[in-house]
């Protein structure tokens, strides 16, 4: 008897520690905001690309290692002009529902990024390098349904480039070239993405609960391709803005996953294995109100660029001398066009540097000596002690340096990004901001100050930079090309519609259970190769 019940304690055991470990394939990961959107084909905010680089996956994406490897793509055969891509897609693929996924699904996606009429505040992307797509988006003189963009058949998928563009591979594993689901669109309209129970992905994990400004969790989607491969059961978004509340539910065990990281938090954990950074091809910068005297005028907009101390924000206000100071438009960590072995950065050199006396100069010039005559104006940017920090930093340096009056004012992140916030209206005279370029090639960092379709938030209008984005997309060579991005940068240091202020490092805190957590050159994360430690 007494062995029995030996035995009988001891598979009570086994079922308890398998039990925990089933229970511990989870990890809770925190951002600094709920995703603005989680439609890829719609989405142009590095906080849903975040989320939607775990619940979709185009035709390529990033393995463990970083390489660029087929996702729904079996394989794909370019033509001789480098202009015709033809994509075999793998056998047997689903949607989360269960329902087959088709190249009739890329076909339907990529057209509706293009499609005027949803208006895709990403359409960017794909016009700036297929055929026809600026014309279907930007000056509809061709309709979406004549796009050259096709599904052959259930497996075969086409498309053709107005331009060879050898970083085409690369976009295609990037948000706005993944597809979304045809009849699931169909069927709910564009309310498709707002509930867990109309919401179907294609990626590593689904979607099964949305709390508002608080959470999403998702888990393992069966039905994804290399779901054998997938080892955590639920990954937990958790929305959290002050890093102070971060890096204290981190030190609490908390959250394995934290990309809040101030200075404080970087200098407990440097030199340990919980902190833990890689390059991102993005970068903070500041939006002028160009239609806004006296920020109307392209001199007022280069003296307040010229009058910043870079080097006393990154490593002074913000206590992180990992951050590069950025003195152009195009970010570190993009590779050169002419010498792939050297960063574009680096080979260009800056396209502008800090001085004071052009400044003073430039103002002058403007009608305000001294800076008598400037009105008072602010910096919006949205609640943050540091954000605060750095806002009130510059102040003091134009006020310094120029005799400008600046106000700093902190504007909630929900009026401050929504369709008709502070942004988005105009209520502003500087704004901050950040971006991440979709792909690694200068263009990708043109594009986005673009305004072709004269809706940036700028308000920067330029008839000599739409024509050199417009040359970008034409088939030229590389020497052409690299000469027509130094001209566009050229352009922008002295027309500055924004103030590029310092390069993104991806810096995160991740505890000791977490292993294989990645992030692409981006910054998002990936979550499909991580595993728990035992």
């Amino acid at each position: 008897m007494k062995k029995l019940l030996a035995l009988a304690l001891c598979a009570l055991t086994l079922v308890f520690a398998c039990a925990a470990a089933m229970a511990d394939t989870s990890i809770t990961f925190q951002m600094g905001g709920e995703p603005e959107c989680m439609d890829p084909t719609i989405n142009d905010y590095s906080s849903g690309s975040y989320a939607l680089q775990s619940l979709f996956r185009g035709l390529y994406k990033y393995d463990a290692d970083g390489a660029l490897v087929p996702a729904m793509a079996e394989s794909y055969e370019v033509s001789e002009d480098g202009c015709t891509y033809t994509f075999k897609l793998k056998e047997g693929l689903k949607w989360s529902d269960g329902s087959p996924l088709t190249a009739h699904d890329f076909e339907y996606s990529w057209k509706r990024v293009l499609n005027p009429d949803v208006g895709s505040e990403t359409a960017y992307t794909l016009y700036s390098v297929i055929k026809d797509g600026y014309e279907c988006f930007v000056s509809k003189t061709v309709s979406a349904d004549d796009l050259p963009i096709r599904a052959l058949d259930d497996t075969t998928f086409q498309v053709e480039l107005k331009a060879p563009a050898s970083y085409f591979i690369t976009l295609t594993a990037s948000t706005a070239f993944m597809p979304v689901c045809k009849a699931n669109v169909e069927k709910y309209g564009e309310d498709w993405s707002s509930s867990p129970e109309t919401y179907v992905c294609n990626g590593p994990f689904m979607l099964a609960d949305m709390k508002k400004d608080e959470s999403f969790t998702f888990v393992k989607n069966p039905n994804y391709y290399n779901a054998d491969e997938v080892k955590i059961d639920t990954v937990k978004y958790v929305f959290l803005n002050a890093p102070e509340t971060v890096r204290m539910a981190f030190d609490n065990g908390e959250l394995d996953i934290a990309t809040s990281v101030n200075s404080d938090a970087m200098k407990a954990y440097t030199g340990t294995d919980k902190l833990v950074t890689s390059d991102r091809i993005g970068y903070r910068y500041y939006e002028f109100n160009c239609s806004k005297a006296p920020f109307n005028d392209a001199r007022v907009r280069r003296a307040l660029t010229l009058a910043l101390n870079r080097k006393i924000i990154t490593e002074g206000i913000l206590q992180d001398p990992t951050l590069p100071q950025l003195y152009g438009w195009v970010p570190y960590g993009i590779k050169d066009v002419l010498d792939p072995s050297k960063d574009w950065r680096d080979v260009v050199g800056n396209a502008f540097d800090e001085d004071i006396e052009e400044a003073k100069a430039l103002l002058a010039e403007a009608g305000y000596p001294n800076g008598e005559g400037f009105p008072t104006f602010s910096i919006k940017y949205t609640p943050s002690t540091e954000l605060e920090n750095v806002a009130q930093a510059m102040a003091a340096m134009w006020k310094q340096y120029l005799g400008l009056n600046c106000e700093v004012t902190a504007v909630e992140s929900g009026v401050c990004w929504a369709d008709e916030g502070t942004r988005a209206t105009g209520d502003f005279e500087i704004a901050y901001m950040g971006y991440t370029l979709d792909y690694a090639e200068p263009s990708a960092a043109f594009t986005v100050l673009e305004n072709a379709e004269g809706k940036a938030k700028t308000r920067w209008d330029c008839p000599a930079y739409l024509e050199l984005c417009n040359k970008m997309r034409s088939s030229i060579s590389d020497e052409e090309r690299e000469a027509l991005y130094k001209e566009a940068e050229a352009l922008l240091a002295q027309e500055c519609p924004v103030m590029p202020i310092y390069n993104y490092v991806a810096t995160a805190l991740v505890s000791e259970r977490v292993k294989g957590f990645t992030r692409n050159a981006n910054g998002h994360p990936n979550f499909e190769y991580c595993t728990i430690a035992e």
